[in-house]
């Protein structure tokens, strides 16, 4: 079959639903949203693998949840499924190439709040446009960013606030402007009314080691990443930014309960393809998505990264999700204006 070539369902159909993706006007995604699933393999071209991209290195959390759903996938459609790191620039150079991808559903991305919400939102230039860059096709789960510090300083939170008060200042890594941990660092720092002095890296995976080693003060991380650094007793955690504690960590208080509410980011994983794909592409890969998170081998190995399974599947209601954090975090950056940019 050719890349232009749609085996299941006739041209007029193709330019219908094409045309219903396109035509809203906030989110393009939102519409289109009833058409049939088709199997995966009736529209992937024979002999072309599919690519799930990561905005990070490998190591990281992000690059652990994409590999497990390429085996899952891989075995569905009996086809290769490979994972391609394009870290930088928090995210946002995978995300972009993901974006301007061919729209044949070869190319997924494994996104996150900060590369599909956040860096859009916080780069001048705008690398992409959040809403109408990609296609959304579901969500993963859920997930907890920890507060870290080096082992060999403060033990507790109380402990560290006091010291950056003392001091006026702290450093705080982050996987670059605009990720998440780039935005909680400020946060924290705005709501200690403290100095926050920003480095960003390419990845957690360098964060960390730099981190442990004592070169910065502070890191915000998906819990996923942080397991073997605690073990080792390199880095210790002080606090997650949920909501709620995590179950994973039920020791840590979450940062509102010591009167932080604005020091908060309820972590995710998405699985998103390039813009202006159809909805009958896009329903199957929410269909084998949905199937992957089913299988008990899938839920042990995202549980192993810290990932809380979605309770819901609909690809209707992560759009509707994905637009109403951009929604949310569109005003938190405007609000926080220059200063964040510039952090």
């Amino acid at each position: 079959m050719s890349h232009s070539e749609i085996s299941t369902f006739n041209r007029r159909q193709w330019l219908q639903w094409s045309a219903a993706l396109t035509a809203g006007t906030a989110a393009p995604w939102l519409g289109a949203q009833n058409a049939p699933p088709v199997p995966a393999k009736d529209f992937l071209v024979d002999g072309k693998h599919v690519t799930i991209v990561v905005g990070g290195p490998a190591g990281g959390a992000t690059d652990g949840v994409a590999r497990v759903l390429a085996q899952a996938f891989s075995a569905q459609l009996d086809r290769e499924v490979i994972v391609e790191n394009k870290p930088g620039a928090g995210g946002t150079i995978g995300s972009k190439f993901v974006s301007v991808a061919k729209n044949d559903g070869h190319t997924l991305l494994l996104g996150h709040i900060g590369t599909n919400v956040l860096s859009p939102l916080m780069q001048t230039p705008q690398p992409y446009d959040p809403r109408k860059g990609f296609t959304p096709i579901g969500q993963i789960g859920n997930t907890a960013s920890v507060l870290l510090v080096p082992a060999g300083g403060p033990t507790s939170l109380q402990a560290a606030l006091e010291q950056w008060k003392r001091k006026g200042t702290f450093s705080y890594a982050s996987t670059g402007l605009g990720s998440g941990a780039h935005l909680l660092g400020h946060l924290l720092a705005d709501a200690v009314q403290v100095k926050g002095l920003h480095v960003p890296y390419r990845g957690s995976p360098f964060a960390l080691q730099d981190l442990a080693g004592g070169r910065v003060d502070a890191m915000f991380v998906t819990a996923g990443a942080i397991g073997s650094f605690i073990e080792a007793k390199k880095l210790v955690p002080l606090a997650v930014a949920s909501a709620a504690r995590s179950s994973y960590y039920p020791q840590l208080p979450t940062l509102r309960e010591v009167g932080l509410q604005q020091v908060s980011n309820e972590g995710w994983f998405g699985l998103f393809a390039s813009a202006n794909v159809a909805q009958p592409i896009a329903s199957a890969w929410h269909a084998h998505l949905h199937t992957a998170l089913q299988q008990p081998q899938v839920v042990k190995q995202l549980q192993g990264l810290v990932v809380d399974i979605a309770s819901s599947h609909s690809q209707k209601a992560y759009a509707q999700f994905i637009d109403q954090e951009i929604n949310h975090w569109t005003r938190v950056v405007a609000q926080l204006g220059d200063a964040l940019k510039a952090a």
